[in-house]
């Protein structure tokens, strides 16, 4: 069983052993003192009062008493609550809690899980001893340069992106494909990097997850974001086998949620705030923020998630944007590209893939609102950097990259007779029954398929036409 150590978890075995009147809670290694009102627990979950708690974190509380309303700030954050609602606001943007603020004795108390989202900070329990330690979020070094880097790494078709922070911690946004695990490790290696400190599997398709092997072996990763989509390939399984025997701490990704890597940047999880039925669109998308710059990761993610995370907010203007799905014309959609309102944009793609992508229509999408565009197949590993003012773009083409080793092509078992939809030639895909050469143009736009029951997102393909392509027997998917 995958040992999924979550706060989550934590907070729901808080509840079994432990008596409100034996907890003790430790901010930074010091004992916070609540004086007559302690910690609680209701419905199963530990509440802690949030003045002493949020003070002892260093966060400024205001209390408006007509409004039963709690005001507090630290840093870039902002915190409404209001007592009795099963929801808060941080930044503007709605995270829910487990169970409603309350006042007791004059004391506000709130969820111990709020704390962990609200602020950024890491909560731990330790059962044994009935302790909650809760560490903020890391101070800045002295001395540093404060400088972002975010790399997208040249990994063919598919995504690879470094985060190194403002005070040296690093992020690694899923890890290409198999054929291009040797690289991302020598990448890594040349930047210094022995720890990844979050990793995250945006989704479960090999050209996202292929590396994560290699990226295991050669480095210790202290924790792990997943989509949490249920997919079943060998490839996927590994994964999760991987990081249950490494027992790596393991989280699911959920809306509202964020990524705590840093004290300077704000890293908001968007997307999903449910699980899709779509591997792509469950996705997991970050706005990570520092200072006035911002970012957009979108993984896979098509036009669909992009309207659910335009549903929940459309305050998510971003200096750079990664394109979704390669430049695959099923996402940027324009009311997307719209409120995202990018400067630059940002491709992960194979040169020559057999997907066409970019799409000309997300190409022309992106001319149409003069984004700058950077394509990793047309100029090789591209770095951000920034400190939070501003932000230099540089390219570092293929053939100049001393960590780039010519990667095998990954070949896909043939069958015989047989055509893969997920790699036949626009002229083989024409040999498939109902599909002529505008739906197979289609195809290869729509590509990868999961199983031939997806072709029905193909205009025309129907019920009916479906089941005789699966009669016909010619279409598999690989």
């Amino acid at each position: 069983m995958r040992k999924f150590i979550m706060l989550l978890l934590a907070l729901m075995l808080m509840a079994a052993p432990a008596v409100a009147d034996d907890i003790s809670v430790f901010v930074d290694g010091q004992k916070v003192d609540f004086g007559e009102v302690q910690p609680e627990i209701v419905e199963g979950r530990t509440l802690v009062p949030l003045r002493a708690t949020f003070e002892a974190l260093d966060a400024v509380v205001d209390w408006y008493g007509s409004e039963q309303r709690i005001d507090a700030n630290r840093g870039n954050i902002s915190l409404e609550l209001i007592i009795g609602q099963k929801s808060a606001l941080r930044n503007s943007l709605e995270i829910g809690l487990e169970v409603p603020a309350q006042v007791k004795n004059g004391r506000t108390l709130v969820p111990l899980r709020f704390v962990s989202e609200a602020l950024g900070d890491d909560v731990v329990w330790e059962g044994a001893t009935s302790t909650i330690k809760i560490t903020s979020a890391s101070p800045p070094q002295s001395g540093s340069d404060k400088e972002l880097q975010v790399h997208f790494i040249d990994v063919g078709q598919g995504d690879a992106i470094l985060v190194l922070s403002p005070n040296g911690s690093t992020m690694l946004i899923d890890a290409g494909p198999r054929t291009a695990g040797q690289k991302i490790v020598s990448y890594l290696k040349a930047a210094g990097i022995t720890t990844i400190d979050k990793l995250v599997a945006t989704h479960p398709h090999e050209d996202h997850i292929g590396g994560m092997q290699d990226v295991f072996t050669n480095f210790e990763v202290k924790k792990v974001y997943d989509s949490g989509f249920p997919h079943t390939t060998k490839i996927y399984e590994s994964f999760l086998t991987t990081i249950d025997e490494k027992e790596m701490p393991y989280e699911i990704a959920h809306r509202g949620n964020q990524i705590n890597l840093d004290s300077e940047l704000e890293i908001d999880i968007l997307h999903p705030g449910e699980t899709m039925s779509d591997i792509n669109n469950n996705s997991i998308v970050l706005r990570m923020t520092y200072d006035t710059v911002s970012f957009i990761f979108t993984g896979d993610a098509e036009a669909e998630a992009e309207h659910m995370i335009l549903d929940y907010s459309t305050n998510i203007p971003s200096q750079i944007l990664k394109i979704g799905h390669h430049g695959s014309r099923t996402s940027t959609s324009e009311e997307f590209l719209s409120a995202a309102n990018p400067e630059i944009a940002v491709i992960m793609v194979g040169t020559g893939n057999t997907y066409g992508h970019p799409h000309q229509e997300t190409l022309n999408k992106l001319a149409n609102t003069d984004v700058k565009v950077a394509r990793t197949d047309l100029e090789g590993d591209i770095v951000v950097k920034s400190n939070g003012g501003t932000y230099s773009l540089n390219v570092v083409p293929t053939a100049e990259t001393p960590t780039h080793y010519d990667q095998p092509s990954y070949t896909v078992p043939v069958q015989s007779g047989k055509i893969n939809i997920n790699t036949a030639s626009f002229e083989d895909l024409q040999e498939i029954i109902h599909i002529g050469a505008e739906r197979a143009q289609e195809v290869i736009n729509l590509r990868p398929f999961i199983s031939l029951d997806e072709l029905s997102k193909v205009t025309g393909i129907g019920p009916a036409r479906l089941a005789d392509i699966k009669a016909e027997g010619k279409a598999y998917v690989e």
